[in-house]
């Protein structure tokens, strides 16, 4: 179990918000209980485990008790609910960040993944409640083994020793406190971090967008925030799609 005396005296904004438990459903949505009891901006819960841990789309969100990180943090953002979305690049780009510091390199999967290697080392999930926004994360710490249908990696798989959680978690969120301001005004620095670190640039990709399959070249993350798409010689920007995936082929300029 994490030590919240350890997590308060690293991050003192958390006394009397955090919030620790050996399981829970999901994370988000106990904060956004929490939001609707009258908790706001700097509420943090933690579980060890998740039994319905969810990604973006409804998909399942997994990790064995005690070897990941598995929160959400509440922000009151004082941006229009529309910027919220971008919420998700902030906190990928965050995750990315602390993971370089063990010497990971950590890429961004447009809209809400981390990857590593083409594997995912954390998912986000972004939801609002009331005038706060809930910002999910799942970083895999110390898993050793995956199912081989399972494309994930850990920061102990990718070679990273003992890991203080407690250390790792506040420099996660001293990051997303730091770049959810840019949110709004300063969102073109952001955008450039990310960019920096965007998964399956220049490189074919397929995605589903409303439902209909769409075939291009993943050119990166525009000023808004959005996936541009290079098909047939001219650029679509993508606000929301799902199931981005890399194609055989790579165009190189």
């Amino acid at each position: 179990m994490l030590n919240s005396a350890e997590l308060i005296r690293r991050l003192p904004l958390l006394d009397g918000k955090l919030h620790l438990y050996e399981q829970l459903n999901s994370s988000n949505d106990r904060a956004a209980e929490l939001v609707r009891e009258g908790e706001g901006s700097g509420t943090l819960v933690v579980a060890e485990q998740q039994t319905k841990g969810r990604g973006r789309g409804g998909k399942s969100w997994t990790c064995p008790a005690g070897e990941g990180l598995l929160f959400s943090f509440v922000l009151e953002p004082d941006y229009e609910k529309v910027y919220w979305p971008r919420l998700a690049l902030a906190a990928g780009l965050a995750v990315a960040e602390a993971a370089e510091r063990y010497g990971v390199e950590a890429e961004i999967k447009w809209p809400n993944d981390v990857w590593v290697g083409g594997k995912k080392l954390a998912g986000i999930l972004v939801e609002g409640c009331e005038d706060c926004a809930v910002v999910g994360i799942g970083l895999n710490v110390s898993v050793g083994k995956f199912p081989e249908e399972v494309q994930a990696t850990s920061l102990a798989l990718e070679g990273v020793g003992r890991i203080e959680r407690e250390a790792l978690l506040v420099d996660i969120l001293q990051r997303l406190i730091g770049w959810g301001s840019r949110c709004g005004s300063g969102f073109e620095q952001l955008v450039e971090a990310c960019n920096k670190r965007c998964a399956l640039r220049n490189e074919w990709v397929q995605l589903y967008e409303g439902g209909e399959k769409r075939v291009g070249v993943l050119r990166g993350i525009s000023s808004e925030g959005y996936l541009v798409l290079e098909a047939e010689g001219e650029s679509r920007l993508v606000a929301q799609a799902d199931s981005v995936r890399p194609l055989l082929g790579e165009l190189g300029n």
